[in-house]
């Protein structure tokens, strides 16, 4: 086993078990930061560039952010932090798990204006069962709840798949919130600064604030699934069908990267690529 860039707490690593997220403070440099704050708001600056509308003019969905999914595959200058070594290997710790994948990167930028983000559970939106699976959210500048903070409910992940909550199809989805399982938990909000990464499970019930300020809240998440993880459901999810991953078999192939172990180069981009703008729904 290679030896971990970043060797987490045994506290921290129960802290995860326990509540389902946690914060690992300055895991990327200024340098770092700087470098891929550029790489992404250029892409995503590319992938929008024709949309023109107004917030108030978009969807329900679209107005909660910007998103822009699988970067590493369109952008040179993304792929480092797609499959960044060392949050790969926190992702397998926090997982207690030898080795993990990509599931998928993408850009969350929610606009000045944007409204809050609706309680949800990301694993349900996913034929993934329950399998280990967690996402890094990484801000790009100070995240406070004025411009669009994370907030998670703590241990709501150990109550396994609750109903799915469809902002993309409906105006009224599912109030999670006021599930019965949950006997009247809240989602408790985490402000971060910029270069330090907040963790949590596929199904930790999460939200986010929205944006009251006049700047644009911007981060890069990267969702990691552990190397057993198989398809459980007949669900079309365009990472299985691309790879061809039918139900019950190990969820691997095309465009799913192993990240850790690392490999001893830089994953390649498939040739086949989609960049649709959502909707992959998440935070």
């Amino acid at each position: 086993m290679k030896k971990y860039p970043i060797t987490l707490t045994e506290s921290l690593i129960d802290e995860f078990d326990r509540n389902g997220v946690v914060v690992t403070p300055d895991v990327l440099n200024r340098d770092e930061l700087e470098r891929y704050t550029r790489a992404v708001d250029g892409e995503v600056e590319r992938r929008t560039a024709s949309d023109l509308r107004e917030v108030a003019d978009k969807s329900l969905y679209e107005q909660s952010f910007i998103q822009c999914m699988r970067l590493w595959e369109t952008c040179p200058e993304v792929l480092p932090l797609s499959c960044h070594a060392g949050l790969a290997g926190i992702a397998a710790q926090l997982l207690q798990v030898d080795g993990v994948r990509m599931w998928q990167d993408q850009a969350l930028y929610k606009e000045a204006g944007g409204r809050e983000t609706t309680p949800h559970q990301d694993q349900t939106f996913w034929p993934i069962g329950e399998e280990a699976l967690v996402s890094a959210w990484i801000p790009f500048d100070d995240v406070t709840v004025a411009n669009g903070a994370m907030a998670y409910v703590p241990g709501s992940h150990k109550l396994g798949r609750l109903k799915v909550v469809d902002i993309t199809h409906t105006t009224d989805p599912y109030d999670i919130l006021n599930d019965p399982a949950l006997e009247g938990a809240q989602p408790e909000f985490v402000e971060v600064s910029a270069g330090s990464v907040v963790w949590h499970h596929g199904l930790t019930i999460h939200q986010a604030s929205a944006n009251t300020t006049e700047h644009t809240r911007r981060v890069f998440t990267v969702v990691y699934i552990g190397l057993d993880a198989r398809r459980i459901r007949e669900w079309e999810t365009y990472p299985l069908e691309r790879a061809g991953v039918k139900v019950g078999e190990v969820i691997e192939g095309l465009g799913l990267p192993v990240l850790w172990p690392p490999p001893d180069e830089l994953p390649v981009p498939p040739d086949e690529i989609s960049v649709e703008v959502g909707p992959q729904y998440s935070s």
